[in-house]
């Protein structure tokens, strides 16, 4: 079949497909999902090789240690992530039975990669354990920067001769990651490498050691001295952090020394060592097969001995590497998540909208029918808010990283709001120096529903277009926008136009029922960038008006029977429900009704594609497939503030799109964010949950509780 440029599918796919520029390396790579939640979280991850799989150690020694390394990571407070390449596919976190797959291969079967084999083996799809060097440049990619191993590379004996010289150190000098290790190969010339790491800029330390000499693998001392020592991970962390921040495109190579116990007999190492290394000359071994024939021999000359001396030294490395790790993420967490270290490949959604300060006052006594000038006792709450600030604070801290753009004054208000926001998404607030801050007084009633606000909006005009246009890298690159009503009709129509011009899709937050109507009298040629909205039974009214041009006359009222709610949303739903790809309709405590459009209402299919970062094409038949599903809301238990319950519930369905969950895990999460923040005193909880394993767990009892209606 050939494509026009007039064909129907292909305008379609021009019209609705969203591409997000990320690298290629992206599609080559499979990330374990827990591994992939803890990098968007912040969380300690530390990386491993797989040549101790591979060419390491012989079998079940191999997989045992390799298993034994992962829990001993965990037991300290890190997350293991083994990088391996399997049938031309990267994997970081191997599962236990890829573990046993390349574990149990012979030799000759499996590649021990470096840097240049790499495209090799992803383009004739093949397998091998990662050394030092492949393992640094997978691990930056991803975002990890603490790498565990036994010892690394270096110069051969003889390297002044035939240059053999690792690639692992010219790795550790243009890879920003920190590689803990018991020193460098006994099997190597040591003072060389060492006199090559200062050549290629590679900061080199020792780890508890107080006249700082290097470790030398099987034994704590190998003769030569190092610069600088590390008392304790604080220090480690702390030298690994002002490396980020000078941006000095090079490693850091930390030695720790073998245990004591398990340190080998110095003299006895070197004589295994010159014996070994006679015989790999006689039989011609050669390259990359020099280090893992002379390991095996020496285990072999040892009596096992050096091999429990390598076990017992990959162990306690991973050991510090994890604590080193845990205690990076603990400085480089901002309001608990870390934000500003998410993976490159990790694409960023952009939040446009309001920053408020938040009043909240839940009414003890019964609100009065008539305002008589009584004093009626209330319990106040002060808290960050405004609409776009609590979704952008929400995406962060359950996505892992978030991009915001919004203005504060410069006054009292303004400074401790912007310290209530987390630090990352700071990057584009501006401070106005003649506009107060936003401040906001809400009234709940004793049920927790929302009867007035009274706030002061007119700092919100100062987000100019001029300011939108200069953040356009951030549009460009975010896999989706959404903007609050707070917004100016100018800055609205420029965000719009910018999301056009790159191909974003836009979820439009109305924010409120007598400001929902904006972007909705825009050009409509801007307005079709909004592909999903998340108004309330009011906000949808409005809505309608300003999109058919023609008045409601149906009134309606949060309050109504669910049967007669629905049936009202139901109505309203179907004369714009062709205008969007996704409507998600919150009813309070009744639940949510989701109105989706084309193949989205026909499959389930998820809206965005995980792997690539794409926004999946709506496509929309002669038919007009639509379906309505009706989502009961969960009982909450505990409650103690309302202000930013749907505000999480958007955070979570947003985040869940992200992850490409399809809609019943959107709205699963969605419901799990607002119980989270029912439950939090602030509009945004300090922490949706501890850890990703308590994420996982609780979204799958929210999906089993879930009551889903077709309507």
């Amino acid at each position: 079949m050939v494509l026009t440029t007039t064909s129907p599918l292909l305008q379609a796919c021009s019209k609705y497909v969203f591409r997000t520029p990320l690298r290629n390396f992206r599609r080559l790579v499979d990330v374990h999902p827990r591994v992939q939640r803890s990098l968007k979280q912040g969380e300690a991850v530390v990386a491993l090789e797989s040549t101790i799989i591979t060419h390491g150690m012989p079998y079940p020694q191999n997989i045992e240690t390799a298993q034994s390394v992962e829990q001993l990571v965990s037991e300290n407070g890190a997350l293991a992530a083994t990088i391996a390449i399997i049938n031309g596919r990267i994997k970081v976190g191997l599962t236990s039975e890829e573990m046993e797959k390349i574990a149990k291969k012979n030799r000759n079967e499996i590649m021990k990669i470096s840097r240049r084999d790499l495209p090799y083996l992803v383009a004739t799809r093949g397998s091998g354990g990662t050394t030092v060097a492949a393992t640094m440049i997978i691990a930056h990619m991803l975002g990890i920067d603490i790498f565990a191993t036994g010892g690394v590379g270096g110069v051969h004996r003889d390297g002044h001769v035939t240059l053999d010289i690792s690639a692992d150190l010219v790795e550790l000098g243009r890879t920003p990651v920190t590689v803990v290790s018991s020193g460098i190969k006994s099997i190597l010339d040591i003072p060389r490498t060492l006199e090559y790491l200062e050549t290629q800029g590679v900061c080199v330390a020792t780890y508890g050691v107080d006249d700082c000499t290097f470790p030398d693998f099987y034994t704590r001392n190998s003769g030569c001295k190092v610069p600088y020592n590390l008392n304790g991970p604080l220090e480690a962390a702390n030298l690994i952090k002002a490396l980020k921040e000078l941006d000095l495109k090079s490693g850091i190579l930390i030695g720790v020394p073998v245990p004591e116990q398990f340190a080998a007999n110095k003299d006895m190492i070197v004589a295994a060592i010159e014996e070994a290394t006679r015989e790999a000359k006689i039989q011609g071994i050669s390259g990359k097969q020099v280090t893992p024939y002379l390991l095996a021999a020496i285990a072999k000359i040892t009596q096992g001995r050096s091999l429990d001396a390598n076990i017992a030294l990959i162990e306690n490395n991973a050991c510090v590497a994890a604590q080193i790790s845990r205690e990076l993420s603990k400085q480089s967490k901002s309001y608990i998540f870390k934000g500003e270290s998410v993976p490159e490949s990790v694409s960023t959604p952009l939040v446009i909208g309001a920053s408020i300060l938040d009043l909240s006052l839940t009414m003890v006594d019964e609100i009065p029918k008539v305002l008589d000038g009584a004093t009626y006792s209330a319990k106040p709450t002060e808290s960050a808010g405004g609409v776009g600030r609590n979704i952008a604070e929400g995406i962060f801290k359950l996505y892992g990283t978030a991009n915001f753009i919004s203005i504060v004054g410069d006054d009292q208000l303004g400074r401790s709001l912007l310290k209530m926001i987390p630090k990352p998404l700071r990057n584009s607030v501006m401070v106005d120096e003649e506009c107060a801050t936003s401040l906001c007084t809400l009234l709940f009633d004793k049920t927790g529903d929302c009867k007035i606000i009274l706030g002061n909006m007119d700092i919100h005009r100062k987000i100019t277009a001029e300011i939108i246009q200069r953040h356009e890298e951030l549009i460009s690159s975010a896999p989706i926008i959404v903007i609050d009503s707070n917004l100016s009709f100018e800055a609205m129509a420029c965000a719009l136009r910018l999301a056009q011009k790159h191909r974003r899709p836009v979820f439009f937050e109305p924010t409120d029922m007598r400001i929902a109507h904006k972007p909705f009298t825009l050009p409509r040629n801007l307005a079709e960038q909004i592909r999903i909205i998340s108004p309330n039974i009011y906000e949808l009214h409005t809505i309608v008006e300003a999109i058919t041009g023609n008045p409601v006359r149906s009134k309606v009222n949060n309050s109504d029977p669910t049967e007669i709610l629905l049936e009202k949303a139901k109505y309203m739903l179907t004369l714009v429900q062709d205008n969007f790809d996704c409507i998600i309709l919150t009813l309070g405590q009744q639940g949510v009704l989701l109105s989706l459009n084309g193949n989205l209402a026909a499959s389930g299919e998820p809206l965005f594609d995980v792997k690539t970062g794409s926004y999946l094409p709506i496509t929309k038949n002669a038919e007009k497939v639509h379906a309505l599903r009706f989502y009961n809301a969960p009982k909450v238990e505990n409650i103690k503030n309302v202000s930013g319950a749907g505000d999480s519930f958007t955070s979570g369905y947003i985040t869940a799109l992200l992850r490409g969950y399809d809609m019943k895990n959107c709205v699963a999460l969605g419901f799990l964010a607002a119980e989270r923040a029912l439950q939090s005193r602030a509009a945004v909880p300090l922490r949706y949950f501890s850890d990703d394993i308590e994420e996982t767990a609780s979204l799958e009892i929210a999906i089993k509780n879930l009551k889903e209606t077709s309507l």
